[in-house]
């Protein structure tokens, strides 16, 4: 069973992480390095591709045993799992920023095409093991316009 310590720290732990996050995210927008993610099927701009390549980023997050017990019982009476909010929006983030500084690293001007997949990842072979977890997968098409 879960103690207060536990909930105390994983609150603790995934406010650390989502806070490093949205510092990461903030110094990227203030480098002016521009938002070259969108889920185009073709390049914005008419100019000459001179380079294109796929760009792809993952992550694995999983709820604290506090934010299961709440979604259990949440799914036991019906309505949003809320506790699991956080976490989900953390793994989007998260995976759609590491492409965004992945392209850029490479000198790509834009990410067309970019699809988000997720997965949730469960363990219920045992009946007291209740292991969860969602993958998300985030991979789009790099581009790279020629300076003519």
């Amino acid at each position: 069973m879960p103690t207060f310590g536990s909930w105390v720290f994983g609150n603790w732990h995934q406010g650390r992480i989502i806070d490093r996050l949205a510092a990461e995210e903030k110094a990227l927008n203030d480098s002016g390095a521009g938002h070259p993610l969108n889920n185009l099927s073709k390049p914005s701009q008419t100019n000459d591709v001179e380079s294109s390549m796929l760009v792809m980023s993952g992550v694995t997050v999983g709820p604290s045993w506090w934010q299961m017990m709440l979604g259990g019982w949440k799914n036991f009476f019906g309505g949003e799992i809320k506790s699991f909010d956080k976490m989900l929006l953390y793994g989007r983030r998260k995976v759609l920023h590491d492409m965004r500084v992945q392209a850029l690293q490479q000198g790509f001007d834009e990410v067309i095409n970019v699809r988000v997949e997720t997965s949730m990842i469960t363990k219920k072979s045992q009946k007291d093991d209740r292991t969860a977890g969602y993958e998300f997968i985030a991979y789009g098409t790099a581009i790279k316009y020629s300076r003519s």
